[in-house]
């Protein structure tokens, strides 16, 4: 089935590995390893080699056939994410599934030091840890005396997608002084209903882009929260803040920055 490489030990040949979550590459790449990777699936598009990549499916569906003529050693999958049944498929198949958890900031950093631990480029992984702890103390002590904001977040217009306890994005908004209103969700992420939005009164909506032309923020901009100047709009990069990479950073700016 997979091959068994005896890596890192003198000729040794490097690891086949297969990322099952486009956030799941992103770390790999930032921790040095990203030359290991054989096989990912789609909306792998950071950094650009990432998108050269072959694909074996997308985030929840895996094409057991394409997995097999790469010849993985390892599998990379997103706990909490990643369908149980589908990656336990994987692992019949002989090939070691490594499980990746990111539902916290300092989670991001210990994906790091564990994916270059596994995948032979240990120091690498710690330095890259090392230098996103070092970014997270120096935002958490210069953005934790900002007044308290609460703030829908939207994944998607249609349909009305939100993030839920789960996700680290509750982190992010508590770095700047702000709160998710659906923070006692226990999901990842949820659909979620506008009434339920317009319900919370937020004191601010930040919406994602989407991979269109629309205006994600459109269905917000007539209502009794915006006419009455009670709710403020704002669109950022999903990627920014949805995936959990050392990118955060840049998101946990920009959303301080509303609160400035």
């Amino acid at each position: 089935m997979a091959a068994c490489l005896m890596w890192g030990i003198g000729n040794a040949e490097s690891p086949r590995v297969i990322s099952l979550a486009p956030h799941l590459t992103e770390l790999a790449f930032a921790a040095g390893v990203g030359e290991t990777l054989v096989g990912t699936v789609d909306w792998s598009d950071y950094p650009p080699e990432a998108a050269e990549l072959p694909l074996i499916g997308d985030a929840f569906r895996y094409d057991l056939e394409a997995i097999l003529a790469l010849n993985p050693d390892y599998v990379l999958a997103w706990r909490g994410g990643s369908p149980v049944s589908g990656v336990e498929r994987i692992g019949q198949l002989g090939i070691e599934i490594v499980w990746i958890e990111t539902r916290s900031l300092d989670d991001i950093a210990a994906a790091l030091e564990k994916l270059g631990q596994r995948l032979g480029q240990p120091e690498t992984g710690r330095q890259a840890a090392t230098e996103l702890r070092a970014e997270l103390s120096r935002l958490d002590t210069a953005e934790s005396d900002q007044p308290g904001k609460t703030v829908f977040y939207q994944v998607s217009a249609r349909p009305l997608y939100t993030l839920g306890s789960r996700h680290v994005i509750n982190e992010v908004l508590a770095l700047c002084g702000m709160k998710n209103i659906f923070a006692d969700l226990d999901v990842e992420a949820a659909v979620i209903d506008a009434e339920a939005v317009l319900a919370a009164e937020p004191d601010l909506i930040i919406a994602s882009e989407e991979n269109n032309n629309d205006d994600p923020l459109a269905p917000w901009r007539d209502t009794r929260l915006v006419e009455e100047g009670m709710t403020e709009l704002h669109r950022v990069e999903p990627t920014l803040l949805v995936r959990p990479t050392p990118r955060i950073i840049k998101g946990v700016e920009f959303v301080c920055s509303l609160v400035r």
